[in-house]
């Protein structure tokens, strides 16, 4: 109900709970609350002839439609109510018709009050029929008698269609009935042109996939872990061996134990082979790539072929072998006529003259067809098949080509089980194992199904393939303990390319690495060094530097004047004040916009290219991002130096929604808003959700107070300092100026009362300072964090 006190509107939720409409916590969930406990109250206002909510029309509604009279005037009722409290959300039109008739859609594309409007129709029973995606069996209250499944695919990556998982059909169909509401519920699964009764059995009578860990280590989790363990990785090397990721890997590892046959091929013998056949597979699929039909097709039937394959291999051993012996005889003869030149040479041994010139004559007749001979089998081994195939691997791996890009870990991972270096290019003797290998696993996994009828072997080796992925948990948080010593964010005396010095050692978190541990992004880290918080402290990047000196070597002159003037100080640190300073001069909207671009995922079929989104941008903004680019491919260059998992390296810098986030932060209206994007509203809300967040987070990192020495570009640092205050202070006016309807965020900013007496503190030392300096400008204090503290 609404009721107004003051001259502000006050609504009322279910549980009789007050609120004003402009209230900061007036969120998402509290919405939803006050429209399930709106009550229409007396005649509706006026109301537009023509509008759908025009009593006039309601006739046609209820003939046509799923509601009575009674319903539609309800449904009317609240429609009119959320439109005259929301306007720049209003719904159009067709979407009032919709709700009229009875029908609504349910998506991830819609606001979220249109959603939580949505539930609260259909839980009243106000909208018999709602038409939506997946995600609406994902635990929304919303009970149904009957589902109807449409399509039994959906579009996947890359525009591909894939069937449904079984796991996900079952939750959709399971909404069909509530216990306390229904004694019974009906699934209807509707056939297409592309899926009929065949794909719809298939789905339904398919084992549901097991769970698998997603557990991946990530930067903030390393720095609270180590603060945990009060500086030791004890704490880290715990919680990833009780992992559920871990659990899995035994749990497999003692099922293919007790059912392996025979006894004493362990768990390694059959990830190996899992390893070995998996690159066949991924080689098979590369292949369909490659730019020259005619032999890729001839090799993935070989490829798929078992019986086949196991010929070409024996074939291919025969020919390699049989190549080592001509080559091992056309040795043999060699070091003989060098034998017999010797002793002719040899005055001692006249008498014998004759005889060793014939005997190398005879020799140089034997090594001469000996060599036509180990040509023409060097020739059969280069035409055979898995050597064309050796070749067109590497030459995609060279040129990083898609298929290129999937055969790349699947070659390290089957190489992880030999004593050959992982390194170097494919060879066609290594094609030949793998598919030696191949051919036992068929065999081996056909024993296991004999041993064990009940065991799924080829899921279960699945299981273990990846459950080893996993067991390289800790290497990568070594590997990313080693990155955060790199960067400042941890000091320790260990060597830190050391694994046992590293576990032995000590760490202390710094400044920077607190405001890591802090930042709940995909890769903290990262976005710190874009704040300009954090940077290459130990030179760890230094062979990045040696290549860029090498490029601008070309110009001797420019390159003579950099050495003279910065032939001392580290180049990270120099990139890193550039990029702090050029970031204190964007206001808070150009801010906030740059922000985004470190944490938003994109917008969805905008088709916008990289250099579009950058001419959008300010001249301001376009240099930030130039700068940041700078140090994106130093941590970038870094994390691979050392070993990073790919999934723990992402770096976002995505420029599609920087304009729109920027036009919001300065005040432009929702609609103006979702015309500039051109995204659905749900997902342009989400996009400037997520900018909202990640200003909040930045702006709620701990005030780090800055003294003269601190800002001294002059002097090395050996710790990164973490985020600069008055950056800090961009962050939350920023955030202030994004916090609007439908974006608003209910979470005010976190206030610490020694923060004003550190500033009062920091000012004072900062005037003496600079008079004693003489090198600091007073203006340049940081007053706004004054007010914004006492504020």
């Amino acid at each position: 109900s609404n009721s107004y006190v003051d001259g502000e509107s006050i609504v009322q939720d279910s549980d009789g709970r007050s609120f004003r409409s402009n209230s900061d916590y007036l969120n998402d969930d509290i919405l939803a609350s006050v429209l399930e406990g709106f009550t229409p109250e007396g005649p509706m206002g006026d109301v537009e002839a023509g509008s759908p909510l025009s009593p006039e029309k309601w006739e046609l509604y209820a003939f046509a439609g799923l509601l009575n009279d009674e319903e539609i005037k309800d449904v009317a009722s609240r429609v009119q109510n959320f439109n005259e409290e929301n306007e720049e959300i209003a719904f159009d039109d067709a979407e009032i018709e919709h709700f009229l008739f009875g029908v609504g859609s349910h998506h991830a594309g819609m606001l979220p009050a249109h959603k939580a409007f949505v539930e609260t129709l259909y839980r009243a029973q106000l909208m018999k029929a709602v038409f939506a995606t997946e995600t609406l069996a994902a635990g929304i209250n919303m009970p149904a008698r009957t589902t109807v499944i449409c399509s039994l695919a959906k579009r996947g990556n890359k525009s591909t269609m894939n069937l449904l998982a079984t796991s996900n059909l079952l939750q959709m169909a399971g909404r069909a009935g509530r216990r306390g509401m229904d004694t019974d519920g009906t699934c209807v699964v509707c056939a297409t042109p592309f899926e009929g009764p065949d794909e719809a059995v298939s789905i339904l009578t398919s084992e549901i996939e097991p769970i698998v860990s997603q557990f991946s280590p990530s930067y903030a989790l390393a720095v609270n872990l180590v603060a945990r363990g009060e500086g030791k990785l004890n704490i880290a090397r715990q919680l990833v061996q009780k992992s559920f990721a871990m659990w899995e890997k035994r749990q497999v590892e003692n099922t293919i134990e007790s059912a392996v046959v025979p006894p004493g091929n362990g768990v390694n013998d059959m990830l190996e082979r899992v390893a070995h056949e998996n690159f066949l597979r991924m080689l098979m699929e590369a292949l369909e790539t490659n730019v020259d039909p005619s032999p890729a097709e001839e090799l993935r039937s070989l490829l798929e072929d078992r019986k086949l394959l196991k010929t070409t291999s024996k074939a291919y051993i025969g020919a390699s072998r049989l190549l080592d012996l001509e080559r091992n005889t056309l040795k043999y003869l060699e070091r003989e006529l060098e034998t017999t030149e010797v002793l002719a040479d040899d005055d001692e041994k006249e008498l014998l003259g004759d005889l060793l010139g014939e005997d190398q004559n005879e020799l140089r007749s034997q090594i001469e067809v000996q060599q036509k001979r180990v040509l023409k089998t060097e020739k059969e081994v280069s035409r055979h098949p898995f050597t064309t195939m050796a070749t067109i691997a590497n030459r995609m791996v060279q040129q990083s080509t898609p298929g290129g890009k999937i055969l790349g870990p699947a070659l390290l991972s089957a190489r992880k089980y030999d004593d050959s270096p992982t390194e170097g290019p494919l060879s066609a003797e290594e094609i030949s194992n793998f598919a030696k290998s191949a051919v036992v696993m068929k065999r081996k996994t056909k024993k296991l199904a004999n041993k064990n009828p009940k065991l799924d072997s080829s899921a279960l080796l699945e299981q273990l393939s990846a459950a080893e992925i996993q067991d390289d948990t800790w290497q990568d948080m070594l590997a990313i303990t080693k990155v955060l010593v790199a960067y400042g964010c941890l000091s320790t005396g260990a060597d830190a390319n050391d694994e046992d010095e590293m576990e032995a050692h000590s760490y202390a978190v710094t400044p920077a690495g607190i405001n890591v541990g802090m930042l709940g992004f995909e890769n903290s880290l990262w976005c710190l060094v874009a704040m300009g918080g954090a940077w290459d402290i130990q030179g760890a990047s230094a062979e990045l530097d040696a290549f860029q000196a090498a490029l601008a070597s070309f110009d001797e002159e420019d390159n003579e004047s950099i050495e003279d003037a910065h032939d001392s100080f580290p180049k990270p640190q120099e990139e890193a004040e550039t990029l702090i300073e050029l970031l204190r001069q964007l206001t808070p909207a150009e801010l906030a916009g740059y922000v985004s671009s470190l944490v938003s995922e994109g917008s969805r079929g905008s088709g916008t290219s990289i250099v579009e989104s950058f001419q959008r941008l300010s001249p301001m903004q376009q240099r930030v991002i130039q700068s940041s680019l700078l140090a994106l491919e130093r941590l970038m260059e870094v994390q691979k130096k050392m070993s990073v998992d790919e999934s723990s390296r992402k770096c976002n810098l995505e420029l599609s929604t920087c304009d729109v986030v920027t036009a919001w932060a300065s005040g432009c209206s929702w609609s103006e808003a979702v015309e500039m994007s051109g995204a659905a509203p749900g997902d342009l809300a989400r996009t400037l959700a997520r900018a909202l967040d990640a200003l909040r987070q930045l702006g709620n990192l701990p005030f780090t107070p800055v003294r003269a020495g601190d800002i001294d570009d002059t002097i090395s640092k050996t710790v990164s300092p973490g985020i600069r205050p008055d950056i800090r202070r961009l962050c939350r006016e920023a955030a202030r100026a994004m916090d609007r309807y439908p974006v608003k965020d209910p979470l005010p900013f976190e206030s610490d009362e020694s923060e004003l007496a550190d500033i009062m503190t920091e000012e004072e030392d900062y005037e003496e300072d600079s008079l004693e300096t003489g090198e600091v400008d007073t203006d340049s204090l940081n007053n706004d964090d004054v007010n914004s503290s006492s504020n």
